[in-house]
């Protein structure tokens, strides 16, 4: 009995200490539309990555596989994306080239959207911004187109969240035009919009001109400076180990979502690397000689082997228990689970405020992105440059991400790693459930 009370005190202890920073990061409405700007990124990553395969095919004119319709397809695959990039590259530039614009858009709409603001005006304000100061038209008429992908994501977020909070501050203060009654809504938006987005335009094209007479560079030339410093700081294989970790902790022990705490900087960290393999790969880069371990697929498809967690194999287990509980939990949640989707799991077992459960659900994606950081470090395995969901069942998303088949393989040693982390503490909790129902 004192044992139980212990650990209720401490698990009491731990939420009480977690809750406000949960709180706090569920509700403060920046870290909600960086968010909402991240997650909405989904289908350009998605339909990007596909536009990418057929842009740059993992094949040559030389490799056989001795498969005669296989080499046929792959060969004209091949032709196809070496002799039209003229006509495969688009569709990959207006999604994955341009995140960082869409980004800006959604960042702006959702923070204006809280304020109860004119969302669409905002957030086309704030996306002109972010072209004026990353990519300012030349002489000839030409935009930086580079500047609008991926390396310029946080520096998005930054200029949405600034200007929404300018236009915020001059619409409250009164300093707009302000219509009769009579004139339709929609007239009264546009009008009342007009002078917020000068203030802002205003003081972000000031702080380009500044930039670029005391340093002779654009801003997204010195936050590519700043950005390389942030990325030394967490792009590493301790910081990220850690951080899952973290976010983990309070999602199995207090349900707390991985997105509204760790999220907001590891997310768009992810979307940055990933589209940085990605234009690597696109110039000529070999995969060997990619520049990033971590990216948003190495998260998808290592880390989160049946979710958060990595709970394929505790799926697996609950579906063989002996225990009538834990058995109707692995019946329902195994189909989900086998597409990373493992809510059912959490809060039907639940790990969710079980201290027997969230030891292992934190070490076995601990243990998954140490052996797959190390695996590709060693380039036994490629980096990853492609991303499909983070739905798609992890081996197949592996060797999609990679073009490699031992990256799947990898996700099957990993698999097997996450079932003996998960094995000693499902079976004692097994055996819990199996005296309670026997009691009963």
């Amino acid at each position: 009995m004192s044992e139980n009370t212990k650990k209720v005190s401490i698990i009491d202890k731990i939420e009480e200490w977690c809750q406000p920073m949960a709180t706090f990061f569920g509700t403060e409405p920046h870290f909600l539309a960086i968010r909402d700007g991240v997650v909405s990124s989904l289908p350009f990553t998605f339909i990007g990555g596909f536009a990418f395969l057929i842009y740059k095919c993992p094949w040559s004119d030389t490799a056989s596989t001795g498969i005669g319709f296989f080499d046929a397809f792959m060969d004209a695959w091949w032709y196809l994306s070496t002799n039209f990039p003229q006509f495969t590259y688009p569709p990959y530039a207006a999604t994955i080239g341009v995140l960082s614009l869409w980004i800006c858009f959604v960042v702006a709409y959702s923070l204006a959207q809280h304020y109860k603001k004119n969302a669409i005006n905002f957030a086309v304000c704030s996306a002109s911004i972010f072209l004026l100061i990353c990519s300012p038209v030349m002489v000839g008429g030409d935009i930086t187109y580079s500047n609008l992908g991926s390396v310029n994501i946080f520096l998005a977020i930054l200029v949405a969240l600034g200007a929404v909070e300018i236009m915020r501050l001059s619409v409250e203060k009164g300093w707009t035009i302000h219509m009769p009654p009579s004139v339709p809504q929609v007239i009264e938006n546009t009008f009342s919009t007009i002078f917020p987005f000068l203030y802002a335009l205003i003081a972000f094209y000031a702080l380009s001109v500044i930039c670029q007479v005391a340093f002779g560079m654009l801003i997204p030339e010195i936050w590519s400076y700043i950005f390389t410093l942030i990325s030394f700081g967490v792009n590493n294989s301790v910081a990220v180990t850690v951080l899952t970790a973290f976010e983990n902790l309070l999602f199995g022990g207090f349900g707390i979502h991985p997105t509204t705490v760790v999220g907001p900087l590891l997310d768009p960290l992810q979307l940055v690397t990933l589209a940085e393999n990605a234009e690597a790969v696109a110039a000529g880069v070999a995969l060997s000689d990619l520049p990033n371990v971590y990216t948003q697929s190495f998260w998808a498809y290592y880390s989160c082997i049946g979710g958060a967690g990595s709970t394929l194999a505790l799926a697996i287990m609950c579906v063989r228990s002996k225990s009538k509980q834990l058995s109707s939990v692995g019946k329902v949640s195994i189909i989900p689970s086998l597409f990373n989707i493992n809510e059912p799991v959490i809060f039907g077992l639940p790990i969710f405020l079980n201290p027997t459960l969230v030891i292992p659900f934190m070490l076995a994606p601990t243990v998954n992105i140490i052996l797959g950081w190390a695996a590709t470090s060693m380039n036994l395995v490629n980096k990853s440059y492609i991303f499909l969901t983070s739905t798609t069942p992890a081996p197949i998303g592996a060797f999609v991400a990679t073009m490699d088949w031992r990256a799947a393989v990898l996700v099957i040693v990993m698999f097997a790693l996450d079932w003996v982390i998960f094995w000693p503490f499902f079976k004692r909790y097994e055996a819990t459930c199996l005296q309670q129902e026997q009691g009963e």
